[in-house]
């Protein structure tokens, strides 16, 4: 440990002071808060400066600066996500987590959600420009489970011209060495080649077409405990293909068709003597989207798309040497079709309709009163308008209405607005209904398939559950030297999905619960952020989050995620030399949980890289500096990331 901290203080001296010598120089671009294209919070094109909702943007840049491979990597480098396991991440947005934060791909809906909570493993990064994400409900826009808010992940647009950028990188981990056992690591277990990632993003124009073609690949070995006993870590292996495709339509339009397919395969080793869990996903996934201006100021898309995700566990007994499969199957798909028309006639307004239609299936093996498949049609409207001037102000109101073949008619209202203040200063605050339609576990899981597990049954006669929202925020900016942001926030929740005991057990004497609408809660709390850029090159971040949850029903105080998150940051981004570098600390409170109390947790993590070159970057990374081992994660001590990218 204190050669790696004597490492980690040299590389920031060698770093300020190369700086240093080069003061007067020209550095390029400067460290700025992002001013880019935002379309998440508002479905149109719009600066983030004019944006009238609370929206972060985490940039291409910061995904290549960091050693994140999948959204759960850099979601979790963010703060955003509090932990994860085989099944899933558990995402923490204003007190919301697992099926009430939505998910979208270039605004096209993802599912994955089988058990609650999507699995960000399944999503490389490769081919990301950029993920947005937009606090609040967003059930106007966007429907069923934006009651949180919404993570959208924006892919990489084809180009008019050749480019090709590729990037390799491995990652190792020292002996594990469990620190409540008396056992040691053995160094003879120590594995430089535990895990690789790939990832290569060709951009190619073929006449009147912008083409690209994305190709990702990861594979890591079984990471075991001291004692050889089972693996820490999964082995996976992990492959992903994907091409767009982006060609006019006349000179007021174009057309975008694409698609992609990812294959994953997670073991577990849960025994010495053989036990195996075999885990295997898919996800695919094809589009094809018109848009043109049909008159003057107004536009119009229209876009189909399909989105598949398929989760199959295999079991192996190493004593009888037989494998149990085809047992715990289960696959969703998503269909839809979407018209969305903008109209901007009209001085400072603008106006955003649209139509949508889909169809929502389920394949499962531990669904009741439909077998194993389970369906829902949808069909929406909704209305949108905006009146706003750039640089001054932004009122935005919008309203959804919902049908869906399960409970009905469901909407949701909200409004927007923004104003700048003097001095840098600018207020932003909204209101807003979010719903979340129940799934199809709530509807109709039946879980019964471990003795020592109690029963959950769903029930097919569930309603949607509501949060009213209220969100106020204050922002502060100077030039490209700060910037700072305060956002409070409260919700209430009605309706609320929850398994209640029925105090009668089954046959073997197991709990048996049953899914209700029967909790009322709330959270109330804010998020902050700051950055500070020194010296044109190097700058200081940090964010703290403060929630606190109320269930009225049970009228106790609950922990759904921490109440306490702090993140902080110091790096420098020297342009002209290359070099780019940070270390972030993390920063979780203590989760109370009905039956375990959770220790607090604080992860540190070094990065630094060096530009070879017009084309080439090398990079290293050391996550989990402190060594910190924890049933919520990490599972592991340090781990060591060197990397090399092309860039044509």
């Amino acid at each position: 440990m204190r050669i790696l901290a004597v490492f980690i203080t040299l590389s920031f001296l060698s770093l300020s002071l190369g700086a240093q010598e080069d003061d007067e120089e020209d550095y390029g671009d400067e460290i700025y808060y992002d001013e880019g294209i935002t379309i998440t919070s508002t479905r149109g094109e719009k600066r983030l400066a004019d944006t009238p909702v609370v929206t972060e943007i985490i940039s291409r840049e910061e995904i290549e600066n960091s050693s994140a491979a999948t959204v759960s990597d850099i979601l979790e480098d963010y703060g955003l996500m509090f932990t994860g396991n085989a099944m899933g991440d558990y995402i923490q947005m204003q007190g919301m987590g697992e099926d009430r934060v939505l998910f979208l791909v270039d605004g096209r809906r993802l599912v994955g959600r089988i058990s609650s909570r999507i699995k960000g493993e399944t999503l490389p990064l490769g081919n990301v420009e950029r993920i947005e994400i937009v606090r609040g409900p967003q059930s106007a826009l966007y429907g069923s489970d934006g009651i949180g808010g919404v993570i959208n992940i924006i892919t990489k647009k084809p180009e008019d011209k050749l480019s090709l950028s590729a990037s390799v990188s491995n990652r190792f981990f020292l002996p594990y060495d469990d620190p409540d056992t008396p056992a040691e690591a053995d160094p003879k277990d120590f594995d430089p080649l535990l895990q690789q990632d790939f990832n290569a993003l060709l951009g190619f124009p073929i006449g009147p077409t912008r083409n690209s073609l994305a190709v990702e690949g990861s594979r890591s070995a079984f990471y075991y405990n001291e004692t050889e006993s089972s693996s820490v870590l999964p082995r996976i292996l992990r492959g992903k293909a994907g091409l767009d495709t982006v060609f006019p339509l006349g000179n007021t339009g174009e057309m975008k068709l694409g698609g992609s397919f990812l294959a994953m395969r997670s073991d577990d080793l849960t025994s010495s003597r053989g036990g195996l869990d075999r885990r295997d996903y898919i996800r695919a996934d094809g589009y094809i989207e018109a848009g043109f201006s049909p008159q003057e100021n107004s536009y119009l898309t229209l876009r189909f798309y399909d989105n598949f995700y398929q989760r199959d566990k295999d079991s192996y007994n190493g004593i009888m040497k037989t494998w149990t499969t085809g047992e715990n199957h289960e696959n969703e798909n998503y269909a839809a079709l979407e018209l969305t028309g903008e109209y901007a006639g009209f001085d400072n307004w603008l106006l955003t309709m649209g139509l949508e239609g889909a169809y929502n299936s389920m394949d499962k093996y531990n669904l009741r009163n439909n077998g194993t498949f389970a369906a829902v049609d949808k069909e929406a409207l909704f209305i949108q308008a905006e009146r706003y001037q750039e640089g001054l102000y932004s009122v935005l109101a919008g309203l959804r209405v919902d049908r869906t073949s399960q409970f009905g008619f469901a909407s949701a209202p909200k409004l927007s607005a923004m104003y700048y203040l003097p001095a840098g200063f600018r207020v932003l605050g909204g209101a807003g209904l979010g719903y979340r339609a129940p799934n199809f576990s709530d509807l109709y899981l039946v879980k019964d398939d471990n003795p020592n597990h109690p029963v959950i049954r769903g029930n097919d006669q569930l309603k949607p559950e509501y949060a009213l929202a209220f969100n106020a925020a204050l922002e502060y900016s100077k030039a490209d030297l700060f910037f700072g942001q305060v956002n409070g926030y409260y919700s209430e929740m009605f309706d609320e999905i929850v398994h209640v005991d029925t105090g009668v057990p089954d046959s073997l004497n197991r709990a048996v619960y049953d899914t209700e609408n029967i909790a009322r809660s709330y959270r109330i709390g804010f998020d902050s952020e700051g950055r500070f850029t020194i010296l044109k090159f190097a700058y200081l971040s940090a964010g703290y989050s403060w929630l606190y949850a109320y269930d009225r029903t049970e009228e106790a105080e609950f922990f759904p995620q921490p109440s306490h998150t702090v993140k902080a940051k110091a790096g420098v981004e020297h342009k002209k030399t290359g070099i780019a570098g940070y270390l972030q600390g993390r920063f979780f409170s203590a989760l109370r949980d009905p039956d375990t109390d959770y220790d607090p947790r604080f992860v540190l993590d070094f990065y630094v890289s060096l530009d070879i070159g017009a084309h080439f970057r090398i990079h290293a990374a050391v996550d989990n500096i402190t060594g910190l081992i924890d049933p919520l994660g990490p599972s592991t001590a340090q781990s060591f990331t060197l990397g090399l990218r092309y860039v044509l």
